[in-house]
């Protein structure tokens, strides 16, 4: 008998709070939405939180794609009265889980980023958290080390009496240095010439990067009496597409005799950030191949004195000759 009672009474507790929630509903409908916020006094309330060391972290252009993790912290705030009511009664009756719904609005130009979830489903509950993450890529046009940013916007609609919420979230982020440089051959990359000529080929560098860059050339190793110089460096400036002309020169032997010979030569080219020379890209590389060939009168000179001797003497044994044959003929 006891037990029937105490099971009336729950489901009179029940009943009661049921139409609580009927009668507040149907006396929201009448009075004005602003009316009721100020007698209620029930909203959602959450808030968009990441890592700044994360954050702070560069971003390498076009071969990374970043993930930064979000925590959304959820609340329901509430006055002392009707509207800390409001929510122990949906508590109690249960109520469906509240949606946050999040959308990136705004970005660099440069920059390309998606939400992992559009909608979160937290708990009912005076405070909870959730997570979710959002997907960065960057162009190579980003600017190194400049300020980029992602602008998000959540919200979260009503529940019945407690009033929705919406806010906007800047997220900061930072580019990376990416050095990308592309290395045109203006002429093609081999020649043939006399070993008394000289081979230039010019080198066209374009900046495809993200920041001033200065690119360093060197020579590789060249087999003896061969010579080659590169220009030591060129800078190009920070806008994408910016020129500049390096030159290869390169001189075969020109010793004495005739030459058949071949060789090739490789440039080196490494790519650093020209206002910090520690940030430092991957080298890349040209090929060049020049053919000595043709005859070459370049070190007779230092022959010409025993030339010189030689003729004085074959002089000597003609004149010799000559007299030693003429007695012979007068005897």
């Amino acid at each position: 008998m006891e037990i029937i009672l105490k099971s009336k009474n729950y489901k009179k507790i029940a009943s009661s709070l049921v139409l609580f929630l009927v009668i507040i509903s149907i006396f929201s409908i009448i009075i004005p939405v602003s009316r009721s916020d100020k007698i209620y006094n029930a909203r959602c309330w959450f808030d968009l939180e990441w890592s700044d060391i994360e954050t702070q972290k560069p971003v390498v252009p076009r071969d990374e794609i970043k993930i930064f993790n979000l925590t959304v912290k959820f609340e329901i705030r509430t006055g002392e009265s009707y509207g800390k009511g409001v929510v122990d009664a949906y508590l109690a009756v249960g109520r469906g889980n509240p949606l946050i719904e999040l959308e990136v609005i705004d970005s660099s130009p440069w920059c390309d980023a998606v939400m992992e979830r559009p909608t979160i489903a937290t708990n009912f509950t005076w405070s909870t958290e959730a997570k979710t993450a959002i997907f960065i890529t960057i162009n190579e046009n980003a600017p190194a080390y400049g300020e980029g940013f992602i602008k998000i916007h959540a919200y979260a609609k009503n529940l019945g009496l407690i009033e929705g919420y919406s806010n906007n979230f800047t997220l900061p982020f930072t580019p990376a240095y990416k050095p990308i440089v592309d290395a045109k051959l203006l002429n093609l990359n081999s020649k043939k010439i006399s070993p008394n000529d000289e081979a230039v080929f010019p080198i066209e560098l374009e900046n495809m990067g993200n920041a001033r860059t200065k690119v360093l050339l060197e020579v590789n190793e060249l087999p003896e009496g061969w010579t080659a110089t590169v220009t030591d460096y060129v800078i190009l400036a920070e806008q994408e597409g910016s020129k500049e002309t390096a030159y290869l020169s390169v001189i075969p032997p020109s010793g004495l005799g005739y030459h058949d010979e071949e060789i090739s030569i490789t440039v080196k080219m490494t790519p650093i950030m020209a206002e910090n020379p520690e940030e430092v890209g991957n080298p890349f590389y040209a090929n060049f191949v020049v053919e000595s060939r043709g005859f070459s009168g370049n070190g007779i000179e230092q022959y010409i004195f025993y030339i010189i001797i030689i003729g004085v003497i074959l002089l000597i044994i003609l004149l010799i000759y000559k007299r030693v044959n003429k007695k012979n003929l007068e005897n």
